[in-house]
């Protein structure tokens, strides 16, 4: 291998410090490759794990509005699908039934006056009576029926105040409650929980909105796919992190003839969060070589000269890191062989150190 001489007149490469030449051959033996800096959108993918939970605040507990005796039971185990309407229980309450036929009473008497104007305390009293009633714990409907119930009927129904899914029963038929002994609590399981923690670092990438998507071990190879619906803005001390909530739609199957929720409560789920952000100046994440408390990357300054630039990276993405400060859109950066180029620049470094040299140019080789 013989070098080419540079006679006076001529001007090679002059090196700053931090700046490594390399001649042909040694380009190619540690196969240095570049990149050019340009704006992309950031993307990274965020993989996290939690468990799919209710909303609590649609629990209902449906306690005894007076006390009587529970006669039959309509709802009977746990985990059964009601309706808002649907009776739940028959119960025999001699005040609720003294009340009821003081109402159908008052009606009827109404119904025979209808011709003249009813007097205002007959009024009173059907106002005071319905009010009764519907602190017994009768809906509209019922006590609307009530005029129409046959004497020898002295059982009411116990209806479900919403739609949703039994998760404790307390009674027994043969029962005998008083006030405010609880019967049934129900939840609403159409729409779940997915929460998850969200650690310190990842709040900038993550908002209200984005997409999740979402499997579960009991519903192998499917998806669900739903947004963040909210960020709880309090940290946990001890982990730094902050609950993130989803909320997904879980509709009814039908397995044998029954009906069930796909989404069973307190399952363990796990989620992908495809994060984006607008476009960015970015680079590859191989070019970025972190040395001490100093961040670096080599920029291809052409003839086998590679600079050394100091930079400040913003977030960090799959494949690309954002770059706040240090690199020009279009600028070329090493991203392989960028570890032996450095490792050339810290001998440079030590030699220059210890033995003062004039520029030098970069050798050109021939062969």
């Amino acid at each position: 291998m013989e070098l080419v001489p540079i006679y006076e007149g001529q001007k090679g490469y002059e090196l700053t410090a931090g700046t490594v030449s390399l001649g042909t051959n040694s380009i190619q033996a540690i196969h240095v490759q570049t990149a050019e800096a340009s704006k992309r959108p950031l993307i990274r993918t965020l993989r996290v794990a939690g468990t799919i939970d209710d909303n609590d605040a649609k629990h209902r507990r449906l306690s005894a509005y007076v006390e009587g005796r529970i006669e039959k039971l309509h709802v009977n185990f746990i985990g059964a699908e009601v309706k808002e309407g649907e009776p739940l229980a028959t119960f025999y309450s001699p005040m609720l039934l003294n009340a009821e036929r003081e109402y159908a009473l008052l009606f009827r008497q109404s119904q025979m006056a209808h011709s003249y104007a009813l007097t205002a305390e007959h009024k009173r009293l059907m106002a005071s009576a319905e009010q009764r009633l519907t602190r017994y714990g009768l809906t509209t409907a019922q006590i609307a029926k009530l005029p129409f119930k046959a004497e020898t009927n002295h059982l009411s129904e116990i209806l479900s105040p919403v739609s949703g899914t039994v998760i404790t029963r307390e009674i027994y038929e043969g029962q005998f409650v008083k006030e405010g002994d609880k019967l049934f609590e129900l939840a609403d399981f159409f729409t779940m929980w997915f929460q998850f923690d969200l650690y310190e670092r990842d709040f900038a990438w993550v908002r209200v909105g984005q997409e999740v998507e979402i499997t579960v071990p009991s519903a192998p190879g499917k998806k669900f796919v739903a947004a963040i619906a909210f960020i709880d803005p309090n940290l946990n001390d001890m982990t730094r992190s902050a609950r993130v909530r989803v909320e997904l739609q879980n509709p009814l199957l039908t397995v044998q003839g029954k009906s069930r929720r796909e989404l069973l409560h307190k399952t363990y789920a796990e989620a992908i969060v495809r994060l984006d952000t607008p476009e960015v100046l970015t680079l590859p994440r191989s070019a970025v070589l972190h040395t001490g408390d100093r961040t670096v990357v080599y920029v291809d300054k052409g003839g086998g000269a590679y600079e050394q630039r100091r930079v400040k990276l913003g977030r960090a993405g799959d494949e690309h890191w954002e770059i706040l400060e240090g690199v020009k859109p279009g600028e070329r950066i090493v991203t392989t062989g960028n570890l032996l180029i450095d490792g050339q620049a810290q001998l440079d470094s030590q030699a220059g150190e210890s033995t003062p040299t004039a520029p030098t140019t970069p050798a050109q080789t021939q062969t």
